[in-house]
């Protein structure tokens, strides 16, 4: 598979594993370390906005990563002949 169509995919990926996912989080830390919400110490709030910034960053790029690896090791088992 070509490079573009393997970007293409990994792209679809992403946007489709971010969106769940960042509302997951938005839902989660909002109730958490929300303003009003007073679930846990103030201390521990910054932690979980962090923590949440962050599951919205690697979980989609890892997602895509993996659809990225699988595709190009299916190009190396598609030989004819």
């Amino acid at each position: 598979m070509n490079t573009p169509l393997r970007l293409i995919l990994a792209l679809v990926t992403y946007l489709g594993v971010f969106v769940p996912v960042a509302a997951a989080a938005f839902f989660a830390v909002i109730l958490l370390a929300g303003p009003h919400a007073d679930l846990l110490p103030r201390a521990l709030q910054p932690v979980v906005i962090l923590l949440g910034w962050l599951a919205v960053l690697v979980v989609p790029a890892w997602a895509a990563r993996v659809v990225w690896r699988r595709i190009r090791e299916k190009e190396g088992t598609n030989h004819a002949g």
